[in-house]
């Protein structure tokens, strides 16, 4: 029974290696220096767009959502 429990576990982390392949995607530089346009409300309703980086040089964006 052990060798068989043993020989499934190995088994499972052989398939996760071999499905946790890296693609690999052409990405432009060009394509990651604009933000995308979006419109948004904040958490007190107001207004939000791509408007407000516009000013800044190097922006970090945290998004979370609770549900």
């Amino acid at each position: 029974m052990r060798k068989f429990i043993s020989f499934i576990l190995i088994f499972i982390i052989g398939i996760s290696i071999v499905g946790c392949g890296e693609k690999k995607e052409e990405v432009s530089l060009n394509d990651l220096k604009a933000m995308p346009e979006f419109e948004l409300k904040d958490v007190n309703d107001k207004d939000v767009n791509n408007e407000i980086f516009k000013d800044n040089k190097l922006t970090m964006v945290n998004i979370w959502a609770t549900g």
